[in-house]
Formats: structure tokens, sequence, C-alpha cells
């Protein structure tokens, strides 16, 4: 995969660790649309099933980078793989559990707990 100037991606298996990097409020809308959409193609490649969303090198998030996430994480759960958060502060916390999305992708504290996770629920 190419260089990303907003996303790190790493493939551990058939999981896609992507960790954005920086402030979420700080990006340009292209240029995080664009990389979305590379993560988007990854995750449409039969070897990379499921998703999980680090967000421990973010410390806020405005809704167009929020709106990116969850489009990532649809996209997984539409091809049937698992999508997990994790890593996230209290107030990034709270705001996506504000907007329900721990109702449908859950969060767990460390990166270690979302990939047993989705390795138990993947069997």
């Amino acid at each position: 995969m190419r260089h990303l100037k907003i996303f790190n991606v790493e493939k551990l298996g058939d999981i896609l660790i992507v960790t954005p990097m920086g402030e979420g409020s700080a990006f340009r809308y292209q240029d995080l649309h664009l990389e979305s959409n590379v993560i988007r193609q990854q995750m449409m490649k039969p070897e990379n099933k499921h998703l999980i969303m680090n967000l421990a090198q973010l410390t806020y998030f405005g809704s167009e980078f929020i709106g990116s996430l969850v489009s990532m994480m649809r996209e997984t759960r539409a091809r049937g793989g698992q999508a997990r958060f994790c890593n996230a502060n209290d107030q990034m916390k709270q705001v996506l559990q504000n907007m329900s999305l721990f109702k449908l992708w859950p969060h767990f504290d460390s990166i270690e707990e979302a990939l047993e996770n989705v390795k138990e629920t993947a069997k």
C-alpha cells in the first residue's frame, strides 16, 4: 500500500489495523476522502476481511472524519467482516457513544483486546 498521510495501515493476517495519525479536524477533506477510498479498496480484497480502528493517536475529530471512519467500518460489515474501535480517549468515547456507534462496533481499551475479540467472534 502506498504511503498515506492521514492513516497508518498495518496488516495482521486477515485483519487491517488502521490508525488515524494527528488531529482529525486538521485534514483537508480531499485528502481524507482519497485516503479513505484507498483503505476501502484494500478492504475489498478477499485477504482483508476484518478492521480494527485504532484511535490511540487522536485527541479530537470532526464530523467529516467520523463519517470517513464509519464508511470504512460499514464496508467491512457489508462484506461479512468484523470491525472494532480501540484506544479512544474519554472525550472520543463519549462522542462515539452518543452517536450510538458502539452498538454497531464495540470499543476496546487496547488493540490486543480488539484483536482477540475479532479472532473469537470470527470463528
